[in-house]
């Protein structure tokens, strides 16, 4: 491959790789957002709004009306006519309120949407469609609906003992029969409320098949959308805990689980529609104080993934802060809900702010698609959020106008849209994330690769040491074997052929004699190359007993005597190959007096002092003195390997092998305690090293 053919670098692939994407997202994006306003501004210039209602009253409800039904208490706002969207204050009152208004119809039918007797027949069987609906686009705290005084529609509104929210549009159909054709026509709605404020949402009017298309799209976007992006997030959470428990070296899947999960109790609360009056206090600290934790975990998630977290203090600043809300309440109660609700979002923002700007700044240097697609995300929902604490508190107020299409009559109307931020920004967060998880895992794998490289090398090192150590362990065992082997032959197998030879140079054997010499031998050879077990269950007295009478018949001459002393008074058995090993001594003693002694004597003498045996070898020689006789020349000079041979023997007997020379002779003496004896195991030949 050419210099000019070589790809290039990866990083380069994949940031380009991931700009398409974001683009391709933000495409996507774009064209549904084009899609839906689209297909909400279909019936668009076909509903009207309604500029105001007429004859306002917002009055405390008695303390003797549970139901509240009845004509109220303490007149707390009046107005003769008050302009939609409208939003009046309580002044923290603890009580149930009760507001009364009128819509005035007259200005949006006509003759064709009410009942006409000669063109629709007889009113009692006559059957025919409203042809006009009115649209509450939230009818936030039920309603009761009367059209010229008769109960049409409605939503359970709250009491004495109960407390309901709804979010969600309701639709009016306006029944011929009840509309009026000559005038006045008015809806009058009743609507009880806990709440320290009192909201009343636009108002659309116009054919009953658009009213009912423009209140389901409203419904699908406050309703729906927000319960979908709750169980959404709430699986998500539950996930993303459960990875961060299986892994809590990351803290970051935890943060984004934790947010999730408070994320969706916030909707949670913030959608609960129905609960007993005596829970709203602790509902509304639950509420401030998960609203709190959130703002919290999304400010730490933000920056722990620019890898600029809070300093011990800073943190500890931020949640006092967000859990002031929670703290204040219990204490101060519906006296500062008004307040903290007005002002406390104010508070947080600075934070909020600071940490998009470190975003911010973070995408800037790093030119990062994730980092650009999170502060895109980060910031949209920040502009949700600024949008629904508008529609709650009414800080600014666009009055519906004639020409606005149905997409601009939704973005205007006092319906919360936060939730449609969450399933974005939560998907945006994990793949933020799991990006970095990603890299980790790369590095982690990078780190296995030379891990087991590493492994790879160090085990072919092993192997080279180990079949270096099984060849020296395979020579020192041949080196083992070997020594055994000399061991054998010079002990036991030369002994033989030395007794063997000297009775053929004395003419003593016939051929019979020498061939059974020979092939006992030859027998001795394969017992020491097969290893075959020779272990004698005899007394050691007759062991000695029959190779003395042995020597006796094949070396005993006029000038070369053998005698031998076997005391017999207590039988020993020796176990194992013990009996063997002390033959090997005795025979490479007899063996060392014919080669080198030049002695006329040989005498083999067993006796058992207490619990030691004790065998003795001894002869008159005279090895230092004069020529060999020509009868027995000299086998040469000894080089003392045998002695060494026999003291080891007796060494792993447990005995002592003592060789003594002197003037009259020389004397072996092998010394070997019974009682060590019998406690040893099977012995095991093993030549000297």
């Amino acid at each position: 491959m050419t210099p000019d053919t070589l790809p290039g670098p990866p990083a380069l692939d994949d940031r380009l790789a991931r700009w398409v994407g974001l683009g391709a997202a933000c495409a996507v994006l774009l064209l549904i957002v084009l899609f839906a306003g689209w297909a909400a501004s279909l019936p668009g210039g076909l509903l009207a709004a309604v500029p105001a209602v007429s004859r306002f009253e917002l009055r405390e409800v008695a303390p003797g009306d549970p139901d509240g039904r009845g004509p109220g208490g303490r007149l707390v706002e009046a107005r003769e006519r008050l302009a939609l969207p409208a939003f009046i204050r309580t002044d923290g009152d603890q009580s149930l309120h009760r507001a009364v208004f009128e819509i005035d119809l007259d200005p949006f039918i006509g003759p064709e949407d009410g009942f006409d007797p000669a063109r629709d027949g007889d009113a009692a069987t006559a059957h025919r469609p409203p042809a006009k609906s009115l649209v509450l686009s939230q009818a936030i705290n039920g309603a009761d609906i009367y059209l010229n005084g008769v109960w049409i529609n409605g939503l359970a509104q709250s009491s004495a003992r109960a407390r309901f929210m709804w979010f969600r549009p309701l639709v009016l159909e306006l029944p011929r029969k009840l509309l009026r054709r000559d005038g006045p026509n008015r809806i009058t709605l009743e609507v009880n409320s806990w709440e320290p404020y009192f909201t009343i949402a636009p108002v659309l009017i116009g054919p009953a098949d658009h009213a009912a298309y423009v209140a389901e799209s409203i419904h699908f976007l406050c309703r729906t959308l927000a319960n979908a992006s709750r169980g959404f997030c709430l699986l998500a959470g539950l996930f993303m805990v459960g990875v961060w428990l299986a892994n809590r070296s990351d803290p970051a899947f935890g943060l984004l689980g934790a947010a999730s999960l408070i994320w969706a109790a916030v909707y949670t609360l913030s959608l609960w529609i129905y609960m007993p009056a005596g829970w709203r206090p602790a509902w509304l600290w639950a509420f401030y104080l998960c609203a709190g934790a959130l703002n919290v975990l999304l400010i730490q998630f933000i920056l722990r993934y620019i890898d600029q977290p809070l300093s011990r203090r800073a943190l500890t600043t931020l949640v006092a802060i967000s859990a002031g809300a929670a703290t204040v309440w219990p204490f101060l109660g519906q006296v500062v809900e008004w307040d903290l609700d007005m002002f406390w979002i104010w508070v947080l923002v600075p934070f909020q702010a600071w940490a998009i700007l470190r975003l911010a700044r973070h995408a800037w240097r790093t030119r990062s698609s994730d980092a650009v697609l999170l502060l895109v995300v980060v910031l949209a929902a920040g502009a949700l959020i600024l949008h629904d604490y508008n529609v709650l508190m009414q800080l600014v107020r666009r009055a519906p106008r004639e020409d606005d299409g149905t997409l601009m009559r939704l973005l205007t109307a006092p319906i919360y849209l936060t939730h449609l931020a969450l399933p974005p920004l939560l998907i945006v967060m994990a793949r933020v994330h799991l990006a970095k998880f990603r890299v980790s895992v790369e590095h982690v794998r990078e780190a296995n690769r030379i891990l087991a490289e590493a492994l790879r090398r160090r085990e072919m090192e092993l192997a080279v040491s180990h079949a270096r150590q099984r060849d020296l362990e395979r020579g020192e065992a041949a080196q083992e074997e070997r020594e055994r082997i000399y061991s054998e032959l010079h002990d036991g197998i030369g002994s033989k052929l030395v007794r063997t030879i000297f009775s053929v140079r004395d003419g003593r054997l016939d051929r019979d004699q020498v061939e059974r010499g020979l092939l006992d031998v030859l027998q001795g050879v394969r017992e020491v190359i097969s290893e075959t077990d020779t272990t004698e269950h005899r007394p050691i007295q007759d062991i000695l007993f029959d190779y003395g009478v042995d020597l006796d018949a094949l070396l005993s001459a006029p000038d070369f005597q053998v005698s031998y002393d076997i005391e017999n008074d207590r039988e020993c058995v020796l176990l194992g190959g013990l009996s063997k090993e002390v033959m090997r001594i005795v025979e490479e003693s007899v063996a060392n007096t014919l080669k080198y002694a030049r002695a006329s004597r040989l005498n083999l003498s067993l006796r058992l002092d207490g619990d030691v045996l004790v065998v003795v070898v001894e002869d008159d020689g005279q090895s230092a003195a004069g020529p060999a006789p020509a009868v027995r020349p000299a086998f040469g000079t000894s080089t003392g390997q045998g002695l060494i041979n026999m003291r080891e023997r007796a060494r792993r007997m447990g005995g002592e092998y003592r060789f003594e020379r002197g003037p009259d002779g020389a004397r072996s003496t092998l010394t070997l305690p019974l009682v060590a004896a019998v406690a040893a195991p099977r012995h095991e030949v093993v030549a000297p090293r």
